[in-house]
């Protein structure tokens, strides 16, 4: 009896058991929606599970209810799912970003970043995702240590990017590798930034010298989206569309204020006053707030990507077109549109093709920015009481103004451009397996760039006297008649037409061989071999005279000028290069890590006597965490780094003699062609000589949930590349290059990131970066022990120089020291010619007791003390959130937008003049006639630059798959966004980020602001 029941007990229990299993079905899919095959599924604590099928299907029997599941797959974050009674899952994956950082794209090659010795910074895709840039280069601010990005708001604008400061004074653009092709900085305007799979900026010459001459401003190694072998063909759509606009403009004189101080100006000059009558005046024009826009910018693109057993393949569509805020979309805009190919096949087991190619149409027109003839400069300037137009609906005009300055409205109206660019690039690329671990690559890049552009220059009115005022009332040419000769002269519209081309190519073969030795030595060899050429040539046409004045005839087939009228040149230029190069990677156990890289470079870019160069380098590392003794249970790796190494840069013209058949000259009637040396050869010039040595640690902490890179660095610069002055008998030549000098930089740079989950829905991932860099001019070597930048203004003011002993690129001027109260101050300082009380008092700086040119000295360094980036990322179910952070600290400004002509608008800071003993002892008396010169370049026009920007926020949500599941669709997010949401500084101009290269960067001549851009967008993937 006894038996027969425990027989029923255990049957009952086994039947309760059987009876609490499930059969699981479900689908893994990436975070676009993409099937993943071959995912493994595991059942915890058991050995049950399964793999995902091609469609990412997976099947698994008698899992008991309650049961977890670890879903995990090679390059994504393992997921973990406690069971229900449900019977079929949708898992989706994210991609680890720590998994994808163990790898990194170095020059021709791969290496694992646990055995990277030298310092290289990542960005991947969904960081650019997240900031949807018009550039590439712009997902760099911030988020790459080591790397300073300052950006100008100009639709399409090329910023500056400096990597590790400024080592040199002919130019400081890096190294871009796209796919292993060579390209420039200007060419990432033609490069869809939504088609990058990740961008690495090699900062060190333990990185950088396998790029030999081209290395010494550091490389941005670009990778594109490619498709996977075995997936099922997905498509995705993102699109998104924004309204961009200026959230700040500059206080200037209004009205009321303008005639104010125009009387006082003119009384104190012992004038009358100019406006009697001062009622009814009001606030008058805000011309910043009629040039500025709200402007529109859309952006659409299209994916497809997948591949069989054999071949995979991405491809995509993408058209940005983005509206200048100045201006408005009729005179100025930046439309792109890109087609991009990638595709790799086995072609057997040993053979692989790779054919990347990608088309890009450029279309644009722009407006003058960021000088005294600029949109926005005219409006800072012009009269406040004038109406923008007339009763007749002209276009206001000043009665006072006569200078360059003129109605900004009228100005637009009258500028008449567009351009056209056509740009193939890409790589034909064969890798053959030899051996296992013996492959080579032979790759063919290509760029040709087409570029048609059409400038016209219309007859025009500005008022009477007015110096830019061509035409009559009626825009009739001016025509008169010398009384003495009986010459006549008479004025012209203009248009010019140009059509260049460039192409460069560069083909290479290299081998890669890696081998171990007695199991714990491993190395990595890289040996090869590379040739390129860059080319370009220019035709211009020049016609006058274009049929009613207007910018439908403006053609050069069109125009009625005579022959003399109709001018042409054309240029051409060619440079050639060839190198071989070579890296040794050795670590012992993944502890010790050693890297020897050489590359012999040679190019045209150097004179006969130096056409080779040399540039080794060599790096050391130690895991420390891999070490027998380490038994930290805070830090899960560490690992210390340092490197040494010579890399170039060849950022001048090719050493040729070169002719021009430009001049024209007349013999007996006729006109006949000349010819004038144009430029002159250094044989001697050679290449600059960059010296690096970098510090580095990488840390990762509290199970990897912390991690920390950081660097410390030196770099060198001798044989400064320079242009200089030639002596007068050798005429009016280009300057031939030469070798000038020696630059010092250092600096610190590092990055800390933070990722975790929390309760299974809630995931945190946040970085922060850190860079500064202190930069001096060790040497110049020309009797003046400067080169001069930079300036401003009518008559042009010098300001920037690049000078022995002081940064690259500062401000020069006079430092000030308070107003002249009485006449008492004036007689006690030292001998200021034409100083009166209500003057500025100008510091003696060599103390010899007179103020003139030798007491100009620094007087501000528009480079920054150090930048910092803050990324934060939220996901929490269906949404997620991203917020990201730049800041510049310590960079000054120079306000360079005052015209400082006695009838032009105010900076209002003239509210708060010195009007008579005690009243003021920062700003100067107001009067037409200036005998102190108050307007000299000044430590009055520097401000401070610093700044904290919020440069990205946005929030999305993926919709429930119930939401759209008839539709066949695996994604659909929506999202919204703000770009430059808000600035937080003391600058009084419109945005302290001024990009103009280094001697010209800080000088805000009324530079273009970065707009604020609301936009909303949706993803879907089917």
């Amino acid at each position: 009896m006894r038996s027969i029941f425990l027989t029923i007990i255990l049957g009952f229990v086994s039947l309760l058991v059987h009876s609490q299993n499930i059969q699981i079905k479900g689908n893994v899919v990436d975070a676009s929606g993409a099937p993943l095959p071959g995912v493994n599924i595991l059942v915890k604590n058991t050995n049950l599970g399964g793999t995902t099928d091609f469609d990412g299907n997976f099947a698994i029997a008698n899992i008991p209810v309650g049961a977890v599941l670890q879903i995990s797959y090679v390059g994504y974050t393992t997921k973990v799912v406690k069971l229900t009674n449900s019977n079929f899952l949708k898992i989706q994956l994210q991609e680890d970003s720590q998994a994808l950082e163990e790898v990194v794209i170095i020059g021709y090659g791969t290496q694992k970043v646990s055995k990277v010795s030298g310092a290289v910074s990542s960005v991947g895709k969904a960081q650019i995702e997240n900031l949807k840039p018009v550039r590439a280069e712009e997902a760099l601010q911030g988020q790459a240590s080591g790397v300073n990005v300052i950006s100008s708001g100009s639709p399409g604008a090329t910023p500056t990017v400096l990597i590790r400061g400024i080592p040199s004074y002919t130019g400081t653009n890096p190294l871009v590798v796209i796919d292993g092709v060579t390209q420039t900085l200007e060419d990432l305007n033609s490069l869809n930034p939504s088609d990058i799979e990740s961008m690495n900026v090699l900062k060190d010459a333990a990185l950088t010298a396998i790029y030999g001459v081209s290395g010494g401003n550091g490389v941005i190694v670009v990778k594109t989206k490619s498709g996977k072998k075995n997936t099922k063909t997905t498509f995705g759509y993102d699109s998104s569309y924004g309204i961009q606009e200026v959230f700040k403009t500059i206080n200037v004189l209004n009205a009321s204020e303008y005639a104010a101080i125009l009387n006082e100006a003119s009384v104190a000059s012992g004038g009358n006053l100019i406006y009697n009558n001062l009622n009814g005046l009001g606030l008058g024009t805000n011309w910043q707030k009629e040039v500025l826009k709200e402007a529109p910018i859309s952006i659409n693109n299209f994916t497809a990507t997948g591949g069989s057993e054999n071949s995979s393949f991405f491809l995509s569509a993408g058209y940005l077109a983005q509206d200048g805020v100045v201006g408005g979309g009729d005179k100025s805009y930046f439309n792109r549109a890109n087609l991009t190919a990638n595709y790799t096949t086995d072609i057997n087991k040993k053979l692989t093709a790779i054919i990347n190619t990608s088309y890009a149409n450029i279309k644009g027109k722009g407006l003058s920015e960021n000088n005294i003839g600029s949109v926005l400069s005219n409006a800072l300037n012009f009269d406040p009481t004038v109406a923008p137009y007339d009763a007749t609906g002209n276009f206001g005009i000043s009665n006072t103004i006569t200078q360059e300055i003129k109605n900004p409205l009228a100005q637009i109206n009258d500028t008449y451009n567009k351009g056209n660019t056509n740009k193939l690039f890409g790589k034909l690329e064969l890798q053959y397996d030899i051996l296992e671990n013996f492959k080579v690559t032979s790759r063919f890049g290509y760029t040709y760039v087409d570029v048609v552009s059409k400038n016209f220059t219309p007859l025009v009115y500005y008022g009477v006297g007015h110096n830019q005022t061509t035409a009559h009332p009626d825009l009739s040419p001016i025509v008169t008649v010398d009384s003495v000769t009986g010459d006549v002269t008479s004025t012209h519209s203009r248009v010019s037409e140009a059509a260049t081309n460039y192409f460069s190519y560069t083909y290479e073969i290299y081998g890669n061989y890696n081998f171990k030795i007695a199991k714990d030595h491993t190395f990595e060899t890289v040996l090869g071999y590379s040739i390129g050429k860059n080319s370009g040539s220019n035709i211009t046409a020049n016609a006058e005279d274009i049929p009613f004045n207007s910018w439908e005839y403006a053609d050069v087939s069109s125009a009625t000028g005579d022959a003399k009228s109709q001018t042409s040149g054309s240029w051409q230029y060619e440079n050639r290069n060839l190198s071989y190069f070579s890296r040794i990677n050795y670590d012992y156990k993944e502890k010790y890590l050693l890297s020897f890289t050489s590359r012999f470079d040679g190019s045209t870019s150097f004179g006969k006597n130096n056409k080779f160069a040399f540039f080794p380098s060599a790096s050391l590392g130690w895991v420390v965490s891999n070490e027998d003794f380490w038994k930290s249970s805070i830090v899960d790796y560490l690992k210390v780094r340092g490197s040494y190494g010579s890399v170039g840069n060849d950022n001048i013209s090719p050493q040729f003699a070169r002719i021009s058949t430009f001049p024209k000259y007349t013999f007996d009637g006729n006109i006949v062609s000349g010819s004038t040396l144009l430029s002159i050869p250094n044989d001697d010039v050679t290449w600059e000589n960059q010296i690096q040595y970098n510090a580095g640690l990488d840390l990762k902490m509290f199970g990897n949930r912390i991690s920390l890179n950081a660097d410390y660095f030196v770099k060198t610069v001798d044989d400064l590349l320079f242009s200089p002055t030639l002596s007068l008998y050798l005429g009016t030549p280009a300057y031939p290059a030469a070798n000038i000098g020696k630059t010092k930089s250092s600096g610190i740079d590092l990055s800390l990131g933070y990722n975790d989950t929390y309760f299974e829905k809630f995931s945190i991932n946040t970085n922060l970066s850190f860079t500064t860099s202190k930069n001096e001019v060790v040497e110049i070597n020309n009797g003046d022990k400067f080169i001069w930048g930079a300036g401003y203004g009518i008559p042009y003011t010098t300001l920037t120089r690049f000078e022995e002993g002081f940064s690259p690129g500062y401000f020069f001027g006079y430092k000030t020291d308070g107003i002249f109260q009485n006449q008492a101050e004036v007689l006690a300082h030292a001998t200021q010619t034409g100083a009166q009380p209500g003057d500025i008092r100008y510091a003696d700086v060599n103390q010899d007791g007179i103020i003139n040119d030798l007491d100009r000295t620094k007087i501000g360094d528009p480079f920054p003390d150090f930048t910092l980036g803050w990324n934060l990322s939220f996901d929490f179910m269906n949404f997620d959130f991203n917020v990201f952070t730049y800041a510049s600290v310590g960079g000054d400004i120079y306000r360079a937008y005052d015209r400082n002509l006695n009838f032009t608008n105010k900076y209002a800071g003239v509210l708060d003049r010195w009007k008579g003993e005690g009243t003021s002892n920062t700003e100067p008396r107001v009067a037409f006639i200036d005998t102190n010169n108050n307007r000299r370049a000044s430590d009055r026009y520097v401000e401070d630059g610093s700044f904290v920007k919020i440069k990205n926020i946005q929030l999305g949500y993926t919709l429930p798959e119930s939401a759209f599941k008839s539709a066949k669709f695996t994604k659909v997010r929506l999202y919204a966004q703000v770009k430059n949401a808000y600035t937080f500084t003391d600058y009084s101009g419109f945005d302290p980020e001024i990009s103009s290269g280094v001697l010209d960067t800080g000088i805000d001549r009324g530079s273009y602001p970065q707009p604020r851009t609301w936009s909303v967008g949706v993803n879907v993937k089917f």
